[in-house]
């Protein structure tokens, strides 16, 4: 049977009415969902919330590999 690896990030995103930076974006991620949320983190850019998404998916993928010490072959 194929080990399964899950991870989660959730986006809650609104607008902040008044302030000079409007947009608000929360994360809540994990690499691996059998442990729990890992981290949540406030942005209020949109170039800094797509720096984290792509952060995340780099950390997933490097979570997921099996070490190279157990011969299986590439995903």
């Amino acid at each position: 049977m194929p080990l399964a690896h899950t991870g989660l990030l959730i986006i809650r995103a609104w607008i902040e009415q008044g302030s000079s930076k409007t947009l608000r974006a929360q994360i809540r991620l994990t690499t691996d969902v059998a442990g729990g949320f890992e981290r949540e983190v406030t942005l209020a850019d949109v170039a800094g919330v797509s720096a984290a998404v792509e952060t995340w998916l780099g950390d997933f993928l490097a979570a997921g590999r099996l070490p190279d010490s157990l011969g299986l072959p590439e995903k």
